[in-house]
């Protein structure tokens, strides 16, 4: 199913409004990899999701590392970062092939490229801005323990077309999830 132009829009302003203003110098196309992404991961889906129904598996999708009550500024760069590596390591060309057309798929690696680089300029101009040590685990921890179950769940399906489509689907809820974080941290300030 795409996702709606209405919502792609909305996701495009959220998130160019967010990280315009989140106090690092993330670029304005910062936002636009997000649409951009999302964009690509919608033209990458390849089989019916309803065909893979007995595919579907909850990953514990690390919430509180989107909660922005709970996470400062710092953390959220910090938890964005994680969350772009890690998915850009599932799209490394290392990674068992996908059975993706390599046209979609080079573009999202090179979106995902930027945005690390984007994010890594940020986050080492908010090391001083460190967080107080929370009684919770460290949201990056648990972006790596999310994604280390994704890797599992790919190899357990034998890296199956349906497999890759609850991944590919996986993905999309984190930019979903990234803008809204953006947003909470930019209501913030």
């Amino acid at each position: 199913m795409a996702l709606p132009l209405a919502f792609l829009l909305t996701l495009l302003v959220l998130s160019c409004r967010a990280t315009c203003s989140l106090g690092c110098e993330l670029p304005p196309t910062h936002g636009l990899g997000h649409w951009k992404a999302l964009r690509l991961l919608t033209q990458m889906r390849r089989v019916p999701l309803f065909s893979c129904l007995q595919d579907r598996k909850d990953f514990g999708f690390p919430e509180r590392a989107f909660d922005g009550e709970q996470v400062q500024k710092a953390q959220a760069m910090a938890v964005l970062h994680e969350m772009t590596r890690q998915i850009s390591s599932l799209f490394s060309p290392e990674t068992t092939p996908a059975p993706w057309q390599k046209s979609l798929v080079e573009p999202l690696r090179t979106v995902l490229s930027d945005q690390l680089r984007d994010l890594g300029a940020c986050l080492t101009g908010e090391v001083g801005e460190q967080a107080p040590a929370m009684e919770l685990e460290d949201p990056t921890v648990a972006v790596r323990r999310h994604f280390h179950s994704i890797s599992l769940y790919l190899r357990e399906k034998k890296f199956s077309p349906c497999a890759w489509e609850v991944v590919r689907t996986e993905v999309m809820r984190y930019f979903s999830s990234s803008a809204h974080l953006l947003e909470r941290m930019k209501s913030k300030e």
